[in-house]
């Protein structure tokens, strides 16, 4: 399979958006990607003294409609060949404030980096790769949860060609952790978490 991209990169400040890259994908990569399992954790696992946490929203936007976050694959840098794959336990829709959201626990201190992001609807649904840039790094600390931003794909009608930014809102982001507090009311991440809700507001 030709998995050849051709990036142009153009670093912007636009409306929330720390980053944005226009991206020719391969069309045969982006819709036959091989199906996955993306599964929302049960629990929050782990100490929050030893592991920490990532939350990552996204959406793709398209002409016609949009397709919405169920599943992202991240990777550590230290084995970037063994990508861990998870997938939202609140999955967006028309009516949802949020487009979607995906919790990653139990993650080891380290740096990780964003490799695909799986979007759907009830009609379609794709798998995009992320640029291999440092804007698509996050670095994980034990103890602390990150909000990675939120991933947006929009994608021109009649276009294989998409563009891609992560934009930052603190109350998309207290939103997000807020949610995570409803799922897993009774995890040993709930002080830690609304603690950053907190700080957040």
């Amino acid at each position: 399979m030709n998995r050849s991209l051709l990036w142009t990169t153009a670093f912007a400040l636009l409306a929330g958006c720390a980053f944005v890259e226009q991206v020719n994908q391969n069309v045969e990569q982006t819709y036959q990607e091989k199906m996955e399992s993306y599964d929302a954790p049960t629990q929050l696992n782990g100490n929050p003294r030893e592991v920490g946490i990532l939350l990552v929203d996204a959406i793709t936007e398209r002409a016609l409609n949009n397709l919405y976050l169920v599943g992202v694959a991240i990777a550590n840098n230290r084995e970037p060949e063994k990508p861990i794959l998870f997938g939202s336990f609140k999955k967006g829709g028309f009516l949802s404030q949020l487009s979607g959201v995906v919790i990653m626990p139990n993650l080891q201190p380290g740096t990780y980096r964003i490799v695909k992001i799986r979007t759907e609807n009830q009609k379609a649904g794709e798998t995009t790769y992320m640029p291999t840039t440092k804007e698509f790094e996050v670095e994980i600390s034990p103890g602390k949860p990150v909000y990675f931003g939120q991933i947006r794909i929009k994608v021109p009608f009649g276009s294989a060609g998409r563009t891609i930014s992560i934009g930052y809102d603190k109350n998309r982001e207290a939103d997000s952790w807020k949610m995570v507090v409803e799922k897993y009311g009774d995890s040993s991440w709930r002080t830690v978490i609304n603690a950053r809700i907190k700080e957040v507001n």
